[in-house]
């Protein structure tokens, strides 16, 4: 079980650095690494999709290390100072993002998908943040995660959009239910995660305010 948990991460961790990669050419390729079907409203606002990729970029790679066992508690300076800028990357991809969502490709049904993770990449970093402002480790962790998940929906979309392109032979639809499919799915499965975890999690919370300076 524990090296399924290993191989999780590992896999998780590859697959966010791989798309930060591709996330990041966006500021050296400019209008060259632009999907074309949505070229033309990358190149009317380009500060709006540029900040939102290295913003989007910084999150999810560092993101990606912050759920390894023992960091926290092995790193600890490390891991405050890798949440901090991961804190300050998420609020920027998700205010980008959330201004590049009232002009999505392909109406109004693409426009509120994208609308909605934005926001929840807000909410959940926010309350994250302040849940470990007050020493609660365990709601901290379950919120990080939360945002987290919402911040892999940059891995998701890039994974699910060619096969719905293929299962309704178009961009269009398929970007309309990818603007839903790639956040839903990631939000539910750290549901049950969450769920699963949270007795765990309550041990390690309490053990941790234990330890805490008053």
């Amino acid at each position: 079980m524990k090296f399924l948990g290993t191989a999780a991460r590992a896999v998780v961790s590859f697959l966010a650095l791989a798309i930060a990669l591709y996330a990041l050419s966006y500021l050296f390729r400019r209008e060259r690494a632009f999907p074309p079907d949505l070229a033309a409203s990358f190149r009317a606002r380009p500060w709006g999709i540029y900040s939102h990729a290295l913003f989007g970029a910084v999150a999810l790679a560092l993101g990606s290390f912050q759920f390894w066992r023992g960091l926290p508690y092995s790193h600890p300076a490390f891991h405050r100072t890798l949440g901090t800028v991961y804190v300050i990357a998420a609020f920027g991809t998700g205010t980008a993002g959330l201004y590049m969502s009232f002009f999505a490709f392909g109406g109004a049904a693409t426009q509120l998908g994208f609308g909605l993770l934005a926001v929840s990449v807000l909410s959940a970093t926010a309350i994250a943040y302040r849940r470990i402002r007050r020493h609660d480790v365990a709601r901290h962790r379950e919120w990080m995660l939360r945002s987290y998940a919402l911040i892999f929906a940059a891995v998701t979309l890039r994974i699910e959009l060619p096969i719905l392109i293929g299962m309704f032979l178009g961009f269009a639809p398929a970007y309309a239910v990818v603007a839903w499919a790639c956040w839903l799915p990631n939000l539910v499965l750290a549901e049950l995660y969450v769920t699963a975890t949270r007795s765990t999690a309550g041990s390690i919370s309490r053990s941790a305010r234990t330890r805490a300076p008053s």
